[in-house]
């Protein structure tokens, strides 16, 4: 049967093409995530492979390239919905200091080389703007797998990378108007349109579409709600768009106007298999538009280049870290995972050559830059933290600790020294002070410390590898060392640190995941507790007690269960502390904490004149009364509600004497 009339073979190739890189991209994503690299690298390659410099397998490359720019668009959207004013405070400090100083410290050099190079000044501010951005796709990936997010690095890249993200929308308006003539002209009229959109996108935001959303769900379709926030997203940026400005400052604003809201983690759950599979068309259609003839006929010019832009970008994202006032192997690592093109260097390129502020063989070099950068970036970063080692200890690069904390803890001995001033290593130092054992901390963030010593805190700037600091801490008269941080790189180096500075000490280590503990061990761990174990461990027993389960029984599961875990996962010649040995003082008894109600008959009256033991059969081992336990419990003390009594015997008898103390009248 003909197919009718009004279906074109322009129609058929452009569907031809979708189709040919959907599945490339299926292709792709399982091959480098098997390999483990980031499937963006994929893209970029099979960019370069099937388009017009390559083998010519894509036709329709105005529709390819109209597809990518919606990824770009649905990327911009996701960002503005993560750019939330609470996540800007919280990282605000990183941001604009760490930030800024990126920005200004690479665009600038690249700026000024640009010019060396003899590129005119229009052109030279666009490569500047353009290529101070990182990946932030590649980098948060690489960050998320290695688990490195929560680190002192991670948290500054993290920031600077935000920081970005907010500069390239400035770009992209800007952008037109460096473009417009060989000298820098701004259009009052077009800055004042668009300022009255801005405006007006703000007070639909502020007081209609928050609302409207409130009536919307109200209707509890999420079908309405899915196209209602498509709706939003191209509608912002056809609005900006028709107002002179970018599509993709409208998207961000759409994101942003929604990040707020109560909708908004809901809106980027039903926005991102959108944005993965345009942004997998994007990457793939910026591979399309390298010059494979290019790269091979200069590939000395442009590989010489490609250093000189990794340089430059590796230099400023390292002292950009500099005020967080970290060590020198943290800020060595922010320049390693800052010193690629990023995605967004791809829409400034392309813009600017469509404006013609340089020409094509410029532009195809820049754009080899950017690819090779990034292409790079997932074999480069798994060495970053040797070469940080190794440049850090070179240089002195570790902080040496000040002569007021030296003072302050002189005449330490005895004490826990404790890696980190996070939730975990807090919640030791809270339980060593309630038992009046003396600890000091070891952290390497100056804010963090500050706030520490100012609550009174025993604590000490630096870095817990570096011997000069374990001297300040007097680990050689520690008893034990507990590694609480939230670095996975950085624990087998504290930890062997530790060992070679104490031979004797004991070192506790906390770790995430069961795969890091064989290898903290061979370091000289004595002991590791990972995440994993413990918090499946604490969901069982959550569990446990909202099904009423004997609290008794619940420690033995608990040990057993932990016991089974730690002799399979770590050592199996190991010993691990099986606490159901001392929950059996007799064969086959067991302990239980019991409480009595409020109601209980029991209430008032003491064990003595209860006859608990002959009625029941069980041993009061002790009483829990307002979060105190008292093992000295005698047959003449009444009982009052709330008590807890800590059972010993055969289940039998716990049972008789659980019925007996909850029994109400």
């Amino acid at each position: 049967m003909p197919l009718p009339e009004f279906y074109s073979m322009h129609d058929l190739s452009v569907l031809q093409d979708l189709l040919l890189l959907l599945l490339l991209a299926i292709v792709n994503a399982y091959i480098f995530t098997r390999i483990k690299l980031s499937p963006i690298i994929g893209y970029l390659l099979t960019g370069c492979l099937v388009g017009p410099f390559g083998l010519h397998l894509i036709s329709s490359i105005d529709e390819v390239d109209t597809m990518a720019e919606i990824g770009v668009i649905l990327l911009l959207f996701t960002i503005g919905l993560e750019f939330s004013f609470r996540r800007i405070l919280m990282l605000k400090d990183l941001m604009f200091k760490s930030g800024t100083t990126q920005i200004l410290l690479s665009g600038g050099l690249i700026f000024v080389f640009a010019l060396l190079f003899g590129l005119p000044l229009r052109s030279a501010i666009v490569v500047g703007f353009a290529l101070a951005i990182s990946s932030t796709a590649i980098v948060l990936r690489i960050l998320q797998e290695r688990f490195e997010v929560d680190s002192a690095h991670g948290r500054t890249v993290l920031a600077i990378l935000l920081f970005q993200d907010f500069c390239v929308i400035l770009f992209i308006v800007l952008l037109p108007f460096i473009a417009a003539s060989g000298e820098i002209s701004i259009n009052r009229f077009a800055l004042l349109r668009s300022a009255l959109i801005l405006v007006a996108l703000f007070v639909m935001a502020r007081y209609l579409l928050r609302p409207f959303l409130r009536k919307l769900m109200q209707i509890r379709s999420a079908e309405l709600f899915r196209l209602t926030v498509l709706v939003l997203v191209l509608g912002t940026a056809w609005l900006t768009h028709l107002a002179g400005l970018s599509l993709e400052l409208g998207a961000f604003l759409a994101g942003l106007s929604l990040a707020e809201s109560d909708y908004s983690h809901q809106a980027l759950s039903d926005i991102i298999p959108f944005r993965d599979a345009f942004m997998a068309i994007f990457f793939i259609a910026m591979g399309m538009f390298v010059n494979l003839d290019v790269l091979v006929q200069s590939w000395e010019v442009l590989l010489g280049l490609t250093l000189l832009f990794v340089l430059v970008k590796f230099l400023a994202g390292s002292l950009a870290a500099i005020w967080t006032r970290f060590p020198l192997r943290t800020c060595l690592l922010c320049g390693f995972l800052l010193f690629q093109g990023g995605e967004f260097s791809f829409v400034l390129l392309r813009q600017a050559s469509m404006l013609e502020v340089f020409p094509d063989h410029i532009y195809q070099s820049l754009l080899s830059i950017v690819a090779l950068t990034m292409l790079a970036t997932p074999l480069v970063i798994p060495k970053a933290a040797v070469a940080a080692n190794f440049i850090a200890d070179r240089f002195g690069g570790r902080p040496e600790p000040d002569s007021e904390t030296e003072d302050s803890v002189a005449d330490t001995t005895g004490h826990v020294v404790i890696a980190g001033y996070g939730i975990s290593g807090r919640g030791v130092s809270r339980v060593l002070r309630e038992e009046e054992r003396p600890y000091i901390h070891i952290e390497m963030n100056s804010e963090v410390v500050r706030r520490g010593r100012a609550a009174g805190e025993s604590i000490i700037f630096g870095d817990a590898a570096s011997p000069a600091v374990l001297h300040a801490a007097h680990l050689d008269r520690a008893d034990a060392m507990v590694v609480a941080i939230n670095d996975p790189s950085s624990l087998i180096r504290i930890v062997r640190a530790c060992r070679s500075f104490s031979p004797e000490l004991y070192i506790l280590v906390r770790t995430r995941f069961v795969l890091e503990m064989e290898e903290l061990f061979d370091a000289g761990a004595d002991e590791v507790i990972p995440d994993e174990v413990e918090a499946s461990l604490q969901l069982a027993t959550t569990l446990l007690r909202r099904f009423k389960t004997p609290e008794g029984r619940i420690l033995q599961i608990a040990s057993r269960l932990r016991k089974e875990h730690y002799d399979a996962l770590l050592q199996p010649a190991a010993s691990g502390a099986d606490l159901s040995d001392h929950l059996s003082a007799l064969q086959g008894g067991r302990i239980e904490f019991v409480r009595i109600p409020e109601t209980a008959t029991c209430l008032n009256k003491s064990l003595a004149e209860l006859d608990f033991r002959a009625k029941t059969g069980a041993t009061v081992l002790g009483l829990v009364r307002n979060d105190e336990t008292d093992y000295g419990m005698t047959p003449d003390q009444v009982l009052e509600g709330g008590d807890t009594l800590i059972l010993l015997g055969e289940q039998e008898a716990i049972t008789r004497a659980r019925e007996f103390l909850q029994a109400t009248g």
